[in-house]
């Protein structure tokens, strides 16, 4: 749900993301291939991340990107789904990297499962944690320590 009380959803399979009256009416939409997820941010920007198309990528309300992240921007990190995506306060954006589209278990161990990345995209820290314990694949985390109150929608989660 939006500030404004209207809900984004992602439709995976249509190839875009639908922001929604509280009757059901659509207000607005972007085209956005396997969109897992869209979050509206702050800035009146909406975040979203692309499933199995790997990007989480920032669209104005013209539905122009004006921030995109790929596996390009990532080489040292394969990337899965990308499912769960959270822009914090300081404009770094947290994403979690759901491995476990790839059906062989045996080459989950290594790979990242979450990782953050400041708005140049470098990589600021990433979560490879396999054993001891064995945190397993990353659909999505909980941030604790994000400054907000999210029943406020002051988070951008």
């Amino acid at each position: 749900m939006t500030p404004t009380g209207t809900i984004l959803v992602g439709h995976m399979s249509e190839g875009k993301v639908v922001e929604y009256d509280q009757t059901g009416k659509e207000v607005w939409s972007v085209k956005a291939e396997h969109a897992w997820q869209a979050l509206r941010l702050k800035n009146g920007n909406t975040l979203i991340s692309g499933d199995a198309s790997k990007y989480v990528r920032e669209v104005n309300p013209q539905g122009e990107t004006v921030w995109e992240l790929t596996q390009a921007d990532v080489p040292d990190i394969k990337l899965g789904n990308i499912q769960a995506a959270n822009r914090l306060a300081n404009g770094n954006t947290v994403i979690c990297n759901w491995i476990a589209g790839n059906n062989d278990t045996k080459q989950w161990p290594g790979t990242v499962q979450v990782f953050e990345v400041n708005p140049a995209k470098q990589v600021v820290w990433a979560l490879s944690e396999w054993k001891d314990p064995d945190l397993g694949p990353a659909t999505s985390i909980q941030l604790l320590d994000e400054p907000g109150t999210p029943e406020a929608m002051d988070q951008q989660r």
